[in-house]
């Protein structure tokens, strides 16, 4: 590994127009790494994110997508719902594509991209949007054998990762306290993969708390205390509730998201 980067050249780096980018985690969300791709007037991104909560909002807001894979996308304070998200799915405009899997059909694509295969079979899920009404665009198929017929779920390899962690060393290798939900997944899926990490420690500290993705698979390091703020993560911080309840308040409209995306975003500055 060589010395941690700055969150921006690592955004340089490896994210273009078109990327396929996995922002983690499902636990904390990575608003330092969105807020980064809308600094960089990135476009026409896949976003890959399981926990999509306010900051696929946020995204689909500043029109950096062309498409999502997610598992949801809501406040997690509300009762106001994330407003971009619901203004597009209501307009029926399909500026962006949207693919909603569960938290199970999300983690078996991963699973399929992880061991390099097309799909994997997954419960059919009888009675619910993701079969009867093709919630996941397209996603899930039937697939005959001599087994037997099953449903099957489309590999998922995002080009990069973003994987928050507690600590990291000096070799890549990262510590998560939890929830790990698809992280594993997703860094053995993804082409690349750049951990974002609150602390980095000695190699025998995280080895003591035990590697959850070791340096092998990383490719880029980026120390930034604080990375998922406004969200929270164990043992770091506490979610910024007010945070979430101002940006509910102002996202209602299009026009006040905009005066909240120039001040929280545009016109921030990010340490190194």
């Amino acid at each position: 590994m060589t010395d941690p980067t700055s969150l921006a050249d690592a955004v340089r780096t490896h994210v273009r127009p078109g990327t396929r980018v996995y922002l983690g985690n499902f636990g904390a969300q990575l608003f330092s790494v969105g807020h980064e791709l809308i600094r960089q007037g990135l476009h026409d991104l896949d976003a890959v994110i399981a926990s999509g909560g306010l900051l696929l909002d946020q995204l689909l807001g500043a029109r950096v997508l062309r498409s999502a894979t997610f598992g949801h996308c809501w406040s997690p304070v509300g009762p106001a719902p994330a407003w971009n998200f619901r203004r597009l799915a209501e307009s029926g405009a399909g500026t962006v594509e949207l693919h909603e899997l569960s938290l199970g059909l999300f983690s078996s694509a991963l699973t399929a991209g992880a061991h390099g295969v097309p799909f994997l079979p997954v419960a059919g899920l009888p009675g619910t949007g993701y079969a009867d009404e093709d919630w996941t665009g397209g996603r899930l198929a039937t697939v005959d054998s001599p087994f037997g017929s099953t449903t099957v779920v489309r590999a998922e390899r995002p080009d990069v990762a973003f994987v928050h962690v507690d600590v990291v060393d000096e070799q890549g290798n990262g510590h998560l306290r939890g929830p790990l939900g698809e992280v594993p997944l997703a860094a053995q899926a993804a082409e690349r993969v750049v951990l974002v990490a609150e602390e980095v420690v000695p190699g025998e500290q995280v080895r003591a708390l035990g590697v959850t993705i070791p340096g092998l698979l990383v490719d880029a390091v980026v120390h930034l205390p604080g990375a998922v703020a406004p969200d929270g993560t164990a043992g770091r911080y506490d979610r910024d509730v007010a945070a979430y309840e101002r940006y509910a308040e102002l996202s209602r409209t299009p026009e006040g998201f905009r005066q909240w995306l120039a001040g929280e975003v545009l016109a921030a500055e990010v340490a190194s």
